[in-house]
């Protein structure tokens, strides 16, 4: 395969990445309808977090299957100059399976396992989504623009009155890894430990009527 079709196929590739942010969790959910207009329907859950590698704070919105198994979210991220030494806006989707039945009790809430995928763009010319032109073909490793990565938390939630707005207020935490990171353990194992590939993100989320 020559380089040019290459080139092609990963710029094909990641200019289809956002669409599938976008749209993944409204094909979750089902709210496209068939029969008239497209009707979204507004998000069961909103939160807010903070680090983890989609900002310093991050905002989103999302949505949960009828069994509050699966969960897609969509975060704008911000991270401050100030703290990062370079300010940078972002989009992530997250992607979340609860595969243990939760601990409830009369207005407490445990979900002793969350795990899933994130998927983040960071906007700003220094990153990039594919190798620059003025660049060798696969001069970097990884695309700067996008990073994915594994995470594995748990949430404790206090339930509210059925007849509230606000049905219930959950706080979590998640363990998360990137593929950058995940991939230099692997080839490094001598050089790096577990404790250095890993990164902890805190957030509240609220589940609404």
């Amino acid at each position: 395969m020559s380089r040019v079709m290459i080139l092609q196929l990963k710029k094909y590739f990641f200019r289809s990445v956002g669409p599938m942010i976008i749209f993944f969790p409204l094909l979750l959910t089902g709210t496209i309808s068939a029969q008239k207009k497209s009707l979204i329907k507004p998000p069961d859950h909103v939160k807010i977090q903070t680090a983890g590698g989609i900002g310093f704070v991050a905002v989103g919105a999302g949505y949960s299957t009828k069994n509050q198994k699966l969960e897609a979210d969509l975060y704008y991220g911000y991270l401050p100059g100030s703290i990062g030494g370079v300010r940078i806006h972002s989009i992530s989707a997250k992607f979340i399976w609860i595969p243990i039945n939760s601990a409830t009790g009369k207005k407490l809430i445990l979900e002793p396992l969350t795990t899933g995928l994130v998927v983040n763009y960071s906007f700003g010319k220094q990153y990039f989504s594919f190798d620059p032109p003025n660049y060798p073909y696969r001069y970097y490793s990884f695309p700067t623009a996008i990073h994915s990565a594994l995470f594995l938390g748990s949430r404790i939630g206090f339930n509210f009155p059925t007849n509230t707005f606000v049905r219930r207020l959950s706080l979590y935490y998640e363990i998360l890894s990137y593929d950058r990171e995940i991939i230099s353990l692997v080839s490094n194992p001598k050089s790096l430990h577990i404790t250095d590939i890993l990164t902890l993100s805190l957030g509240v989320k609220v589940n609404i009527e």
